[in-house]
């Protein structure tokens, strides 16, 4: 895997977390079992969405570079008077 891909998969998964805790700790907070697990459901959900498009981003980046690298080399073209 490239060093973006890479990257990006772990800027997602840190985001995601924090936005499931976040979630989570608010339903803790003051309620009950069902509403813990579907607010923290909801923030996984909301964290893997979020996260999985930042991860997208890089992988985006990623092939850029390479179609970049095999891309053919080319040659500025000169104009020819022809009389």
């Amino acid at each position: 895997m490239k060093r973006h891909l890479i990257h990006g998969i772990i800027v997602g998964v840190l985001f995601a977390l924090p936005v499931t805790w976040i979630a989570a700790s608010d339903a803790i907070a003051g309620g009950d079992a069902l509403t813990i697990f579907s607010t923290a459901i909801f923030g996984l959900a909301a964290g893997l969405c979020v996260g999985a498009l930042i991860a997208a981003n890089f992988a985006m980046l990623d092939l850029e570079e390479k179609e970049k690298e095999h891309a053919p080399a080319r040659r500025p073209v000169e104009a020819h008077a022809h009389g």
